[in-house]
C-alpha cells in the first residue's frame, strides 16, 4: 500500500515534465516555422493529392458505376484511346472553346469601355460600381432561370427587336433555345451579362493605378486624349489586360450552369461543353473511368494554356517594371 501511494506523485511530475519538453521542442523557431507548412502539406495530401491518384488509378480501370467496384479490371490506355476517337469529346470541346472565345472577348471589351468611362466620372460613380457589380453577385441558377423567361419566343427580347427586325422582313420571333445557332449565343450572352462585372472590376483597379504624374505631364506637353489613352495609359494597362484574360478564360472554359439551366445541351449537342459532356458521361450513362480518363486529358490541354497564361503574365509584368525602373 505505502509504495502505490509514492508511485501516484512520482508519475505527475514525469508526465508535466515530458508535457513541457514537447512544448519546449515546438516553441523552438526552426520548428514552429515548420508547424504551418506540415498542416498545409497535411491537407495538400488528403484533399488534392490522394483524390487525384485515385482518378488516376480509375483512368486506367474498365469500370462502370452500376456495377460492383470488385468487378472492375485493368484496361490500360483503353479509355484514353477511347475518349480521343470520341466524336462527342472533340465537338463538345469546341463548342467550349467557342463559347469562351466569344464570351471573353465581349467581356474584355465591355467591361475595359464601362471601367474606362467610371474612372472618368466625377459625380454618382460610387452608384455606378455598385449596380455594374450586380449581375456577378447574383447565383448563376437564378441567372439562368431569369434568361429562360426572357429567351421565350414571346418574352421581351423579341418583343424589343421586333420594331427593328420587321421593317427589315425578318421574322422578329427568335427561337432563342430551339436554333442551334441562336442557343449557342443564348448561352454565350448569359455568361456576358453576368461576368463581365469581373473584368470591370479588374480594368477599373487597373485605371485606379496608373500614375496621375505622367499623365499630367503629357497633358502639360500638349498630347491630346486620344494619345494619352494610346501612349501612356493602355501600355501601363497591359498586366491588368493580361491578368483579366488569364482568369475569365480559366473561369470560361468551366462553364457549365447556363448550358444546364438554359439548353440541356441541346437542341441536339450544339451547346454541349466540355463541363456538360462529362458530367452527362459519367452521371447519366455511369461511365466513370471514362469520365476520369477525359478529366486528366483536360488537365493537361488547360494546365498548357493557363501556364502559357502566367507565363505571358509575368513576362507583361516584368516589362512594366524595367520601364518603370529610373
Amino acid at each position: 500500500m505505502s509504495e502505490a501511494r509514492i508511485a501516484v506523485p512520482e508519475s505527475a511530475p514525469a508526465g508535466g515534465s515530458s508535457r513541457r519538453r514537447l512544448r519546449d521542442w515546438l516553441a523552438q523557431e526552426r520548428v514552429f516555422r515548420l508547424i504551418p507548412f506540415v498542416l498545409v502539406e497535411v491537407v495538400f495530401l488528403f484533399v488534392i493529392i490522394i483524390p487525384f491518384l485515385l482518378m488516376v488509378y480509375i483512368s486506367f480501370l474498365k469500370w462502370r458505376a452500376n456495377r460492383p467496384f470488385e468487378q472492375a479490371f485493368l484496361s490500360g490506355f483503353g479509355n484514353y484511346e477511347q475518349v480521343l476517337t470520341a466524336p462527342g469529346f472533340w465537338s463538345a470541346l469546341g463548342h467550349t472553346f467557342y463559347f469562351a472565345g466569344c464570351a471573353v472577348v465581349l467581356e474584355l471589351v465591355i467591361g475595359f469601355v464601362l471601367a474606362m468611362f467610371v474612372s472618368r466620372t466625377v459625380r454618382a460613380r460610387g452608384l455606378y460600381i455598385t449596380i455594374f457589380l450586380v449581375p456577378m453577385m447574383i447565383v448563376p441558377v437564378v441567372v439562368g432561370y431569369n434568361f429562360t423567361m426572357l429567351y421565350i419566343d414571346s418574352g421581351p427580347i423579341n418583343q424589343l427587336l421586333a420594331p427593328f427586325l420587321e421593317p427589315l422582313g425578318i421574322d422578329p420571333r427568335i427561337r432563342w433555345l430551339s436554333d442551334p445557332a441562336a442557343a449557342q449565343w443564348a448561352v454565350i450572352l448569359a455568361d456576358v451579362w453576368q461576368w463581365t462585372s469581373l473584368t470591370f472590376l479588374i480594368f477599373l483597379s487597373g485605371f485606379s493605378a496608373l500614375p496621375k504624374q505622367l499623365i499630367n505631364a503629357a497633358r502639360v506637353m500638349g498630347a491630346t486624349a486620344w494619345q494619352i489613352f494610346w501612349r501612356v495609359e493602355l501600355p501601363l494597362l497591359k498586366p491588368a489586360i493580361v491578368i483579366a484574360v488569364v482568369i475569365r478564360s480559366m473561369e470560361a472554359l468551366k462553364i457549365f450552369d447556363p448550358v444546364v439551366l438554359l439548353t440541356a445541351g441541346g437542341p441536339g449537342t450544339s451547346t454541349q461543353t466540355i463541363a456538360f459532356y462529362l458530367w452527362e458521361q459519367v452521371w447519366v450513362f455511369n461511365k466513370f473511368s471514362f469520365g476520369a480518363a477525359a478529366s486528366i486529358l483536360l488537365l493537361i490541354i488547360f494546365a498548357t494554356l493557363i501556364f502559357f497564361g502566367i507565363y505571358l503574365l509575368v513576362r507583361q509584368s516584368a516589362a512594366v517594371a524595367q520601364q518603370r525602373a529610373p
